[in-house]
């Protein structure tokens, strides 16, 4: 599977995603954070963004997915 289509995939998963800082564990987000100030994302993007790449069924820690979710959102 490409980006694109893996992109496509997760789109159809983000209307289903919450958005729940509450739900992060402190490393998650912190590296939200970083990447939030470093790509200037909007924080609660992110967050739905890899909470739609979880329900999408890919594997990952929550780590994993805030950082494939920034690419999703440079790309």
């Amino acid at each position: 599977m490409n980006i694109e289509e893996r992109i496509r995939q997760v789109d159809l998963a983000v209307e289903s995603a919450t958005v729940s800082l509450s739900k992060l564990h402190v490393r998650e987000l912190f590296v939200a954070k970083r990447l939030c100030e470093e790509f200037e994302l909007p924080l609660g993007t992110l967050v739905r963004r890899a909470n739609a790449i979880k329900i999408a069924g890919f594997d990952g820690s929550g780590t994993d997915r805030l950082r494939e979710a920034a690419q999703h959102l440079i790309y």
